[in-house]
Order: C-alpha cells, then sequence, then structure tokens
C-alpha cells in the first residue's frame, strides 16, 4: 500500500469518525440536559451539567404513565414485527420465483409503493368502519402494513440467491409449498429476517403520530405518546421531558447496538443479491 493509499485510508476514517460525532451530538445534548436540574437548564441550556440529578428519570417515568405505555409498546413491536416477518416471508418466494401472474408488474408496483406517502384518510375511514379503531389488533395490523413493501423487497433479493435446484429437489422428495417455505427458505432467511425484524422494531417502537391518529384511549398508546405528556400548555419542563426521551430510546438503542451488523449486512446483501 503506497502512501498515497495511505493518506486516503487515514482522510476517509477520520471524515467517518467526524460524522459518526456529529450524529452522537444531539443524543449527548439530550443526555446532558436529562442530567440538569430545571432551573440549571434555564440559566444556561447549552452548558455542561454540574451535577447529575438522576431524580429526572423517575419523574419522567412516573409523569408518563410508562409502566402501562412500556408495556404497550413491547406488545405492540413484538407483535408487529412476528407478524410482519412472517407475512414478507410468504410472500417474498412466490414473487421472487415468478410463481404467479404479472411478477415483473407486482414487483415495479412495490417499488413505487416505497415511495408513495400513507393514506392516512382513507385509514382511518377504512379502521373506523371496521372496528379496529383504538384496539390492539387494528393497530398491530396497521403498524404490521407499514413499509411492508420494503420488507418484501428485503426479502425477494434474498429468496433470489437461493438455488432453484433446491425447489425441485424438494419437489421429487415430495415436500409440499408451505412446508418448503417454512422448514427449508425461512431457516435460510434468517440474516434477511433479522434485518427486517430489527427495521420494523424501529419502525414501531419510534412511531409517536400514529398512536394518536388510530388509538384514541391513552391506555392503549405506546411509550413514544408518553412524551407528550410533558409538554404543558404554557410551559414545559425540558429536564423531565428529555429524561423521557432517553427513557423511551435506550432500549432501542441497546438493541440496535448489539443488531446492527445483521441490519447492514442484510440490506446491502439484499440489494446486491437482487
Amino acid at each position: 500500500m503506497n502512501r498515497t493509499t495511505k493518506l486516503s485510508y487515514a482522510f476517509a476514517h477520520v471524515f467517518l469518525i467526524m460524522c459518526s460525532l456529529l450524529m452522537l451530538l444531539p443524543i449527548l445534548m439530550i443526555l446532558n440536559i436529562s442530567l440538569k436540574t430545571n432551573t440549571e437548564f434555564l440559566n444556561s441550556p447549552m452548558a455542561i451539567a454540574s451535577s447529575l440529578n438522576f431524580d429526572n428519570f423517575a419523574e419522567a417515568w412516573k409523569q408518563g404513565d410508562m409502566i402501562i405505555n412500556f408495556k404497550n409498546s413491547l406488545i405492540y413491536t413484538f407483535c408487529s414485527t412476528v407478524l410482519t416477518c412472517v407475512v414478507a416471508s410468504l410472500a417474498a418466494y412466490p414473487i421472487s420465483r415468478k410463481h404467479i401472474r404479472g411478477t415483473g408488474f407486482l414487483l415495479g408496483l412495490i417499488g413505487i409503493t416505497l415511495f408513495l406517502p400513507d393514506g392516512i384518510v382513507p385509514l382511518l375511514f377504512f379502521m373506523k368502519y371496521t372496528s379496529l379503531l383504538n384496539t390492539y389488533g387494528g393497530y398491530i395490523l396497521l403498524s404490521s402494513g407499514i413499509n411492508m413493501a420494503l420488507m418484501v423487497f428485503i426479502l425477494v433479493g434474498f429468496v433470489k440467491n437461493i438455488p432453484g435446484e433446491l425447489d425441485e429437489a424438494a419437489a421429487i422428495d415430495g415436500c409440499g409449498y408451505f412446508r418448503y417455505i417454512l422448514t427449508i427458505i425461512i431457516p435460510l432467511l434468517k440474516p434477511a429476517i433479522s434485518t427486517v425484524a430489527m427495521l420494523k422494531i424501529i419502525n414501531v417502537w419510534n412511531d409517536f403520530i400514529n398512536p394518536y391518529l388510530y388509538l384514541t384511549d391513552k391506555e392503549k398508546r405506546p411509550l413514544t405518546s408518553g412524551l407528550y405528556l410533558f409538554v404543558g400548555e404554557f410551559s414545559t419542563n425540558w429536564t423531565i421531558m428529555a429524561a423521557g426521551i432517553i427513557i423511551v430510546a435506550a432500549p432501542l438503542v441497546l438493541v440496535y447496538l448489539f443488531l446492527q451488523k445483521y441490519i447492514i449486512s442484510g440490506v446491502s446483501s439484499g440489494a446486491l443479491k437482487g
């Protein structure tokens, strides 16, 4: 490796480190605010906290009713993730193998839907007249359907990389269609399914708008909706709100740190193999 190449690598690493620090800056700022007293924050909002005031986290947990909301978030996230992975896997196999007519048109339609906004008004009317509005089951179905096209698109790229000879061998051995998908295809899709699962977990856990649109009962809202309780009509306790944001984000950050390699490798591999 010559000197020019080494300098290029060094410059790239320095640039990426600076970008990473820039992305971490908002999180560090929120963490700093969460450790201040309200008086200290009002006197110097950008200064480093002089004392570690962990009482803000206990107060945020209490004021935001986070025990109930945390339970709801776990239910919505787990059920939506499982349902999305199952449906996307079952849909990706026939599409990638062209077992249905108009596969090219269907893939194009899936690609178009990635750039279309959510139809909020039609969804509200649909959920209202099907009695799914303000129900656990209705919100789980809604959360599962959001970004479903992206999940199918990712899995299609992986299924295409599975040799077609495996399908023929399974058919000769008398393996049924759904049995083949469940026992052969899905185990081979573990990296892709891990990617889809993590993306869905991030999407459902961080959702802030949809709970207010489709869940009118406060007892059924997820953890993120509790953050709005800290916003007052005339004033807002920013230190407690910052502590609430850290509480909401902490589980997701920890999960992401452990599974980030699956997301990066899964998305990149799916794009290359598709």
